[in-house]
């Protein structure tokens, strides 16, 4: 409160002084002596001892209050302080110099930021400011600190606590526009201190959601200076312990078993059943927002055209508190949005076909023995071949079915040939032995290739990947896939049982390809469908990603939800709901598995007894046919021998 008080003895005398110099002042015109006017020397006073705006008690009242709130409040948050005095009249600023000067000589333990902000002559200094104690008298002159635009992009919250300093017919509009601008902008530790005319030192605050007040900043008061402390602790009271049942908005999309959407008003999932349980803490209603996800080159082409309503958007313009869905965490999306803790880790798997691995025919035969091995054996047969050739040529194969098993017609009559043969049929003996048991032992076990460890080394073999369009775009940032690209294949589909689906496609038309998906869904997903064993599933990780809650930017649950979720992941809580939910996932898709083959059973055994029935009717049909046919030829038969 702005007041005037009654002079002092000092002032009196100052007075006085005036009154004398004004009598003596054709006296010094004169003279012509230069001497210091009087009445700028009273002028002089009254800007330093500040009298038109408030007694200096007063003045000390107040800074006892600030003193207070710095000493026991903002020392314990951090080790540095922001001050910042903002007014648009001189005679304010120069008392908003005054009182900081009066509390920076009593208290200088810290350190300080000074920043004085006067209309247009202010000079704004960028960065963040954590503990702030602003000095207005108005909500423009907290405008023109800019202070809102400094912390915007950072996700925690700050503490601010404001001194309002103006006339008590103000004091309320003022009050109410400057916890509105903390509304507006996430400011949740906001408290604003007033004095009044009766040099009371109050301090307000709002709570955005009570009963029947959500969203709202009603000035509460939640604090008095008595003179040497606060009343009440603490000067920053949680007040999103209890949200009274108001509704927040969740944007969610169908994203199986993450989030399923059903055709009512209901969702289930994995994260869905979080939130639920956040909501139930937290005690707040949940207004569900779903949303279609567009495909990347829709995304691309609304971006363009200035139409885009995207989850990104919707979340940065404030039109929904939270967001659901698989929704994964990137280095961009966490400059535009908060998000909380990871409460699910996806990591990103390489999935091949085996068959792309299988010994073809010319390797199954060569399989049982080493190169050096089929080098030395084709060596000795080519040398005896070509001694044989050379001397006897109508017995130079003879050798070669010795060699396979095959028995010798007619036996040479030299001994020499005939030791020759011996060598030969028992060196041979032991080597089909070997060859055909590691041969039937190869076949029985259905052995692969060296199986790749990495993606890399498939794309390396002129394999292509495939995997969902969001997907890639946030695989792009990897060098690893940023120097193949042309190698990748985004599929239009948020799902990626649909990429793995695609592999048995592509197969069909003979292209080596692999799919990038989700380690818990691929694995789910070819259970489902019985292919476990048709393909592989690389050891190495491609990517591991986050899945996170996203919120707007500066949100008031960034704390609250951290905490909780930390909470729920460090008893176990996360992981059996996710589990939970994957395994009734499978069940699910397995009774449906199990109803569609029912239904196609049912279906074959009825075509079969129609096949069976029409069967049956074309045979009678045939039999009566051949029946009438034995008749007619009978009666002709009769007719004709009855006429001769």
């Amino acid at each position: 409160m702005i007041n005037s008080a009654p002079l002092s003895a000092s002032q009196i005398m100052v007075l006085l002084l005036a009154q004398l110099s004004a009598q003596s002042s054709c006296n010094l015109s004169r003279k012509q002596t230069p001497m210091m006017n009087v009445s700028e020397i009273y002028a002089s006073y009254l800007e330093s001892t500040l009298i038109g705006v408030q007694r200096e008690e007063a003045n000390l009242y107040v800074v006892r209050a600030l003193r207070h709130v710095i000493q026991d409040v903002f020392a314990q948050l951090s080790p540095t302080l922001m001050i910042m005095a903002a007014t648009r009249s001189s005679m304010l600023d120069t008392w908003f110099q005054h009182v900081i000067g009066v509390l920076l000589s009593t208290w200088s333990d810290g350190t300080v930021q000074m920043l004085r902000a006067n209309g247009t002559q202010s000079v704004h200094v960028p960065g963040r400011k954590y503990c702030n104690l602003l000095l207005v008298d108005s909500y423009e002159s907290l405008l023109d600190t800019r202070i809102a635009e400094d912390n915007a992009g950072y996700d925690d919250h700050e503490y601010y606590f404001i001194f309002l300093q103006t006339r008590d017919q103000y004091i309320e509009r003022e009050r109410q526009l400057i916890l509105e601008y903390c509304l507006a902008h996430y400011w949740l530790n906001c408290n604003v201190m007033v004095q009044t005319a009766q040099v009371e030192v109050l301090v307000y605050s709002y709570y955005p959601y009570q009963e029947q007040r959500c969203q709202l900043a009603e000035a509460q008061l939640v604090n008095r200076f008595d003179g040497q402390r606060m009343i009440n602790a603490p000067m920053f009271p949680n007040k999103l312990r209890q949200l009274s049942q108001c509704p927040l908005t969740l944007l969610l999309w169908h994203m199986p078993p993450y989030v399923e959407l059903s055709p009512g008003r209901t969702a289930g999932g994995f994260e869905m059943q979080l939130v639920q349980h956040l909501a139930q803490r937290l005690n707040f209603s949940l207004v569900l927002h779903k949303l279609h996800l567009l495909r990347v080159d829709q995304y691309k082409l609304a971006m363009a055209n200035g139409s885009i309503n995207g989850p990104i958007e919707l979340i940065m313009q404030q039109r929904v508190n939270m967001s659901i869905g698989y929704f994964r965490k990137t280095a961009r999306r966490d400059q535009l949005m908060t998000s909380t803790p990871a409460h699910y880790y996806a990591p990103l798997v390489a999935v091949v076909e085996s068959d792309n691995f299988r010994f073809g025919r010319l390797a199954w035969l060569t399989f049982p023995f080493q190169w050096p091995v089929w080098q030395t054996l084709l060596a000795a047969l080519l040398l005896h071949w070509s001694v044989y050739v050379w001397h006897w040529r109508r017995l130079g194969l003879q050798v070669v079915e010795l060699l396979l098993g095959v028995a010798v017609p007619r036996l040479p009559r030299c001994w020499l040939q005939r030791l020759v043969y011996a060598h030969w049929l028992l060196g041979s003996i032991p080597l089909r032995i070997i060859y055909q048991s590691l041969l039937f032992h190869f076949m029985r076990l259905q052995l692969f290739e060296t199986l790749p460890s990495s993606f890399e080394q498939l794309l390396s073999s002129n394999f292509r990947a495939f995997c969902t369009s969001n997907t890639l775009q946030m695989l792009r940032e990897m060098p690893q896939v940023d120097c193949h690209y042309d190698s990748f294949t985004g599929f239009t589909t948020s799902y990626d049982q649909n990429v793995l689906d695609a592999l048995q496609h592509n197969r069909s038309i003979g292209r080596r390809s692999f799919a990038i998906a989700g380690l818990d869904v691929t694995k789910a997903h070819l259970r489902d469908t019985g292919q476990e064993e048709n393909y592989h599933i690389l050891t190495q990780y491609v990517n591991v990603q986050q899945v996170v809650i996203y919120m707007p930017k500066h949100t008031y649950f960034y704390s609250e939800f951290t905490n909780l979720i930390r909470r729920l992941d460090a008893s176990g809580f996360i992981d059996f709901w996710r589990r939970a939910t994957f395994a009734e996932s499978v069940h699910r898709n397995q009774r449906r598995e199990n109803n569609e083959e029912e239904l196609q059973q049912q279906e074959h055994r009825r075509r079969i007894h129609e096949t069976q029935l029409t069967a049956i009717y074309g045979v009678m049909g045939s039999l009566y046919a051949i029946a009438a046919l034995i008749f007619c030829l009978e009666l002709l038969i009769h007719r004709l021998f009855n006429k001769t």
